[in-house]
């Protein structure tokens, strides 16, 4: 790596190309400016470029929407240049004025545009990740880019009935359970599962990276390196620690690595978590195949001990309130159709009607604990949420983990003893990546990266958290 200021960033080429034409770069006198989005609650990247235009590039190339746009940029955090492929989806925000105008062309990833002109009617059986790795493929999404995914645990068998592949595999999303989870089922509708018998948790998260395709359980990102969730095909080393510039102070160090600006957006709202059913929901369900209908109450306190966590939170204990202890009552009424073709894990056609069958409702018994579960452990990434502004790093990618430190705000001489916010500081999750290039500086572009963080528990694993108690 260079050990120059990690803000530098230098644009290589610029092409944009569509069948039937030659290929026309652009010049670093148009390219004012760059913008690289990933998310993990996006199935694609997007992106935009400002573009200066005093040639009349638009009037001699007419840009209509599906053009390809190569961009390679180079920065000084590491030596090998990044490239983006992108499409160009619209034109936004051109201004003329006399003889030049300034336009933003708004980018996504090819797969995307393709999404809107595909519809999947074949039925689809297997794992969720064969499925979602299917439609990625020649026949659906025709994606050449990389997949990671790790095993999930159950089955699927599915009609799409005509949908298109993202959605489809946002419906998976609420189906998939990993393989590390141990689930004990029962066959009787009378017996009641525990969550202590379930061990881990719901939840599956499909985004895109530069890196490429990604499929995994909330548990997974969140887990250490060596944790019983970790998933080889998943970057688990946090990046950092990223500390917070203290104002007027002599910075020393690798600059790199400074936090310029930090922001908690959200922490703890507890009355949209009851709405949503964070801490304990109520599912209802019914068996359209045999016309049965059952309730299930989740309490997420009773397993929480057996998720992945990033901080150093060691339960989930509410304040009571008027002497009710709020994680003890379902907050939220959810229903569900229970579907055994979608459901049923078992070799060949799931067939209530089975003579065999003690008990049709085995088909989805595992479904009644899990449902509400993989609600609840998205609703948990909430607990504390905030934005980061460091130097530009385009190698973090949604997803990935990073260690940051913000000081301590107590007085100077209890600072020496304990110098960061310990409730605050530590691993966070990455939830949005956003890699802004500035090429209108005259010495020299820049990059900035900004970084939305969430996690589902407080403080530093190795300090224990004041919140929650056991």
């Amino acid at each position: 790596m260079a050990e120059q200021n990690a803000s530098q960033a230098t644009l290589v080429r610029c092409v944009i190309s569509r069948a039937g034409a030659n290929p026309k770069a652009l010049g670093q006198d148009m390219v004012g400016g760059f913008e690289v989005h990933e998310s993990l609650e996006s199935p694609f990247m997007a992106g935009s470029l400002l573009i200066s235009d005093s040639k009349d590039f638009i009037g001699t190339y007419p840009i209509q929407g599906g053009e390809n746009i190569s961009i390679e940029v180079k920065t000084t955090f590491d030596d090998k240049p990044i490239k983006y492929e992108f499409v160009i989806a619209s034109i936004g925000g051109r201004i003329v004025k006399n003889k030049a105008q300034v336009y933003t062309l708004v980018l996504v990833s090819p797969e995307a545009l393709i999404n809107e002109g595909t519809r999947v009617q074949d039925p689809l059986t297997g794992n969720p990740e064969a499925i979602v790795a299917k439609l990625l493929g020649k026949r659906y999404l025709a994606s050449t880019k990389d997949f990671f995914s790790e095993p999930s645990r159950f089955e699927i068998r599915m009609n799409p009935s005509r949908s298109r592949p993202f959605d489809i595999i946002a419906s998976l999303l609420k189906k998939s359970v990993s393989s590390k989870t141990d689930y004990k089922g029962t066959n009787s509708a009378n017996t009641t599962e525990t969550a202590q018998q379930v061990k881990g948790s719901a939840g599956f998260l499909f985004w895109e990276t530069r890196r490429g395709y990604n499929f995994f359980s909330i548990d997974a990102l969140c887990d250490e390196v060596d944790g019983k969730f970790s998933a080889p095909d998943l970057q688990t080393e946090a990046w950092g620690p990223y500390e917070e510039r203290i104002a007027n102070s002599e910075v020393s160090g690798d600059q790199r690595f400074l936090i310029e600006d930090a922001v908690f957006t959200a922490e703890i709202n507890l009355m949209q978590s009851l709405r949503k059913g964070k801490y304990s929901s109520l599912m209802v369900f019914f068996n359209h195949s045999t016309g049965q209908y059952e309730e299930y109450v989740y309490k997420i306190k009773d397993s929480y001990d057996n998720m992945a966590h990033l901080g150093g939170q060691d339960s989930i204990a509410l304040i009571p309130a008027n002497q009710i202890e709020l994680s003890d009552y379902p907050t939220r009424i959810m229903s569900m159709v229970l579907d055994h073709e979608s459901w049923f894990n078992e070799p060949g056609i799931a067939n209530p009607e089975d003579s065999n069958a003690k008990d049709p409702t085995k088909f989805a018994d595992w479904q009644k604990y899990y449902a509400a579960q993989g609600s609840a452990r998205t609703e948990l990434m909430k607990n504390q949420e905030g934005i980061v502004q460091i130097p530009g790093n385009p190698l973090i990618c949604a997803g990935d983990k990073i260690d940051i430190r913000i000081v301590s705000k107590l007085a100077d001489e209890l600072r020496k003893k304990k110098p960061y916010d310990e409730e605050s500081s530590g691993v966070y999750l990455v939830k949005e990546t956003t890699q802004s290039y500035n090429f209108l500086s005259t010495d020299s572009g820049t990059i900035k990266t900004t970084l939305r963080l969430f996690r589902d528990s407080y403080g530093m694993k190795d300090v224990p958290s004041n919140h929650g108690n056991k």
